[in-house]
């Protein structure tokens, strides 16, 4: 049985190779092609629409996260990670569900934000809940920001 789990992550495993020549893991789902996006490899520069997605909300998503564990800040993760579900869908990608479920892609998503801040913070910027944990941010400009409803964009067609 490890064998065949095994093998079976092999064959829908993504090198630069398979990516290059666009032979992504493929699925038939309701009569369209869809794109598999599994768990192990997975990279959201692989995927450039949802990547591109990502960076049009990286402002928003930070803001939210200075919030930190607030009703807005969970509304507004849960309402992007529904959104760029959708897009996924538009797009021609699926999400595996033996390896996701909303949870695993909304933790995908404060993965790759994570990362962001952390590189921000090795060049010597703190943004997001860091910039509120170092007080670089007063109570009123939290309770301002908790104020603003949270926007979610999509990236236009060229990006």
């Amino acid at each position: 049985r490890a064998g065949l789990r095994a093998k079976r992550k092999r064959a829908y495993s993504m090198d630069s190779a398979d990516l290059v020549e666009k032979r992504l893991p493929t699925e038939e789902i309701g009569g369209r092609t869809m794109t598999k996006i599994l768990r192990k490899k997975f990279s959201w520069k692989n995927y450039p629409e949802l990547e591109a997605f990502l960076i049009a909300n990286r402002e928003e998503y930070l803001r939210h996260s200075a919030l930190n564990y607030t009703i807005q800040q969970k509304q507004y993760n849960n309402r992007l990670t529904e959104r760029l579900l959708e897009l996924a869908a538009e797009q021609g990608y699926v999400f595996d569900e033996e390896d996701f479920s909303f949870v695993t892609v909304r933790d995908r998503i404060r993965c790759y934000f994570k990362s962001y801040v952390q590189s921000a913070k090795k060049r010597g910027v703190i943004i997001g809940y860091a910039a509120r944990k170092a007080g670089l941010l007063t109570e009123e400009d939290l309770e301002k920001s908790a104020g603003i409803a949270g926007r979610i964009v999509l990236p236009s067609a060229s990006t």
